[in-house]
Order: C-alpha cells, then sequence, then structure tokens
C-alpha cells in the first residue's frame, strides 16, 4: 500500500514541477525575428511531457486508491515522510551533479549520477544499474551533439 501513496505524492510534485516550468519559461524574452523555433519550444516540450506523466501517475493511483480499502492515517504519515527524505536525498544529489559536471564533465559524471540515482530508487540489480547507466549517458550525449548539436 506504501507504494500508492509514493506515487500519488510523485505525481502531484511531477505535475507542480510542470506547471512552474511553464511560467518560468513564459518569463523568457525571445525576440520575434529569430524565424525559426523558440527557445522556449524545447523546454515546454519537455514539461508537457512531465505534465502528462505526472497526471498518468495521479490519475492511475488515485482511481486504485479509491477501488480498494482505506488504510490508516498513520501509515499515510509514515509514507510522506518517507518518501519526503528520498526527495531530499535525490535532490542533494541533483545538486553535487550540477556543480561536478563543471569539474569532471558530461561523460564522467553523468554515468555516476544515473547510478547512485537508481540506488536511491531501490535498484539493487549492480549489472543492469551499470548498463542502463552507461547506456543511458551515451544516448544523452548523442541526442544532444549529434542531434540537437549542442557543444560541450
Amino acid at each position: 500500500m506504501k507504494k500508492k501513496y509514493m506515487d500519488c505524492i510523485s505525481g502531484a510534485v511531477l505535475i507542480l514541477f510542470a506547471l512552474w516550468g511553464w511560467y518560468e519559461t513564459s518569463t523568457w524574452k525571445v525576440s520575434a525575428a529569430s524565424g525559426g523555433l523558440s527557445p522556449r519550444v524545447y523546454p515546454r516540450a519537455v514539461f508537457t511531457c512531465i505534465l502528462i506523466c505526472g497526471a498518468i501517475i495521479l490519475g492511475r493511483t488515485l482511481f486504485k486508491m479509491f477501488l480498494s480499502k482505506k488504510d490508516s492515517a498513520a501509515e499515510l504519515d509514515r509514507m510522506i515522510d518517507m518518501h519526503l527524505v528520498n526527495v531530499a536525498a535525490v535532490t542533494v544529489l541533483t545538486l553535487i551533479y550540477i556543480f561536478a559536471l563543471r569539474a569532471f564533465g558530461f561523460l564522467f559524471t553523468t554515468p555516476v549520477f544515473l547510478f547512485l540515482a537508481m540506488l536511491l530508487f531501490g535498484e539493487r540489480k549492480w549489472l543492469r544499474m551499470v548498463i542502463i547507466s552507461i547506456v543511458g549517458t551515451a544516448v544523452l550525449y548523442f541526442f544532444f551533439v549529434q542531434i540537437m548539436s549542442v557543444r560541450f
């Protein structure tokens, strides 16, 4: 039952994050004479996907919760406390990742970040974690360097 509460909170946080992202991109000053895509397009596409995913998670979880029996309030409070600890740990890890990017570079820092994030989320299959970290970094690097033409 604890997964239901965590999913509910995660869905709500994703929705709030996406709405915040849309608001922040609306404050960007964009010149009308650029002729191409606006710098807002890519971030807003990402925030829209996050909003949709958050709504799906929240909707499915609430639907399942209303179909199942009611849980005690004490268990709900305990699960919220555990989830807040996990969110704080991932936030600290992300801040460390941001500062480590400049010092160690994308290709070293990203697989370490992905590995540690999976560890925080409860994954314990080490080979899978290593493979996902390395392949995920390669895919991200290829996408940004080859497709989006971002230079590091």
